[in-house]
């Protein structure tokens, strides 16, 4: 019995393995280990795979918990009668049956104390990040006076009345969510008069009002997308940024998308309709999506009685203000592009030139001056963008042929620096130079 005893108080080969591959044996214990290891080779393939484990667990992000979770486990565990029917276990061994009973009794009314509490006790709000109200603001990201800081409450419908049910009234909020990833945080810029709750974690449900803002960060290995609920349908994120609005009459939801790609559903639909930066769509309530469009319109046409000045206007389609970029540029922004078709000899197979891209040149119009065109504007729905160019030194020079002008747009749309950058072209113009 005593030589039993001995061997089983002896450590598992495996256990030394991982100590031995985590570098935590001394010199004598590796060394007879590594002899172990050459007498029966198995050992060694044991070795490799304990190392693969380490190594797949090292790649696992770290996540980091987010607030309230104990609060919330706890909850859950009390709603699902987890710990009813808990009972502490004898023990095997007779020897240790006394020492371990009396630990699981400490255990057991810990466990008692922790979960279940008084009976009329209420339970705590659970706490998902932080909500700031601001004086309104006209423009995305201004800051005005702040007016008031709470904590963010998760939507408890079983709770006192109004708990998580958020009404901005005449004032911005701005919302701070964790992503449960260490330094990382989504957050949310709800406008005045707007409504809204989180049922979920990531699920914000948005009753009326807009969200100017929403900007969303990549959660824990198992929350998913963030979700926006609308009367209309739903928008599902893995990370970029959007703006999201019921109309004032109820009648849709627009959505755009500045940053990333979102999947829009109808309200009872599992279709999703795809959404990249620098477009919009809207949901009619019943209906599916409408196409995607891009927020902005590049038009192209010839000045009235100019025979080589055309005109650019650049129109905001979408639901809401974007910032462009005027012509004058280090960086080229507006380019022209140029094709024209070959003059006809017999004999011959007319091929069609295309030249490279040129940046415009706006001319400005009486009472404007070369700093109307510099920098960046917003330009709000509806509202438009426009300037002439000459393009005369291009055409001039060239056989008196069919041209088809092109103008195209680069905008950044908010995209980040170091992504591709969201292009608008005009329509293909036509210039008849043969008979000039």
């Amino acid at each position: 019995m005593i030589d039993n005893d001995a061997r089983a108080t002896q450590p598992v080969i495996g256990a030394v393995l991982v100590s031995y591959a985590l570098g935590e044996l001394d010199a004598e214990e590796q060394s007879a280990l590594e002899k172990k290891m050459e007498q029966a080779p198995g050992l060694r393939d044991e070795l490799e795979e304990i190392r693969n484990h380490l190594r797949l667990h090292q790649e696992v992000r770290k996540v980091a918990p987010r607030r309230g979770s104990f609060e919330r486990l706890r909850a859950r565990m009390k709603r699902e009668g987890s710990l009813e029917g808990a009972v502490p276990g004898a023990h095997c061994m007779a020897r240790r049956a006394f020492v371990a009973s009396a630990a699981f009794g400490v255990v057991a009314v810990a466990l008692l104390v922790l979960f279940t509490g008084p009976g009329d006790a209420p339970s705590r709000p659970d706490v998902i990040g932080q909500i700031v109200y601001h004086n309104p603001s006209l423009v995305l990201g201004q800051r005005r006076a702040e007016i008031a800081r709470n904590p963010l409450l998760l939507y408890n419908a079983d709770a006192s009345p109004g708990q998580g049910d958020y009404k901005t009234g005449s004032y911005d909020a701005f919302l701070w969510l964790p992503t449960g990833q260490a330094n990382t945080y989504s957050s949310v810029e709800v406008t005045q008069n707007s409504e809204f709750r989180f049922t979920g974690v990531r699920t914000l449900e948005l009753i009326r009002g807009s969200i100017r803002r929403l900007e969303v960060r990549p959660g824990g290995i198992a929350d998913g997308a963030f979700t926006v609920r609308t009367p209309h349908g739903r928008i599902e994120l893995d990370e970029g940024g959007l703006a999201v609005t019921v109309t004032r009459d109820d009648a849709q939801t627009q959505v755009t998308v500045m940053e990333g790609s979102a999947r829009v559903f109808g309200a009872n639909s599992d279709n999703p309709f795809q959404l990249t930066s620098g477009f919009c769509t809207s949901i009619e309530r019943g209906k599916l999506p409408n196409p995607p469009r891009p927020m902005l319109e590049l038009l192209l046409a010839p000045r009235p009685n100019s025979e080589f000045e055309l005109q650019a206007t650049l129109v905001n389609t979408g639901f809401v203000a974007v910032k462009i970029a005027r012509a004058y540029s280090r960086v080229p922004v507006y380019l022209l592009h140029v094709a024209y078709t070959a003059e006809y000899e017999p004999g011959q197979v007319p091929e069609n030139t295309t030249l490279p891209p040129t940046q415009v040149t706006p001319k400005p119009e009486s009472g404007e001056s070369p700093a109307d065109h510099r920098g960046e504007t917003w330009l709000e729905p509806g509202k438009l963008y426009t300037f002439t160019f000459d393009v005369s030194p291009t055409l001039m020079p060239a056989p008196r042929v069919e041209f088809w002008l092109r103008l195209e747009y680069r905008g950044d749309l908010y995209a980040p620096p170091g992504q591709a950058r969201t292009m608008i072209h005009s329509r293909n113009l036509r210039i008849d130079m043969r008979n000039r």
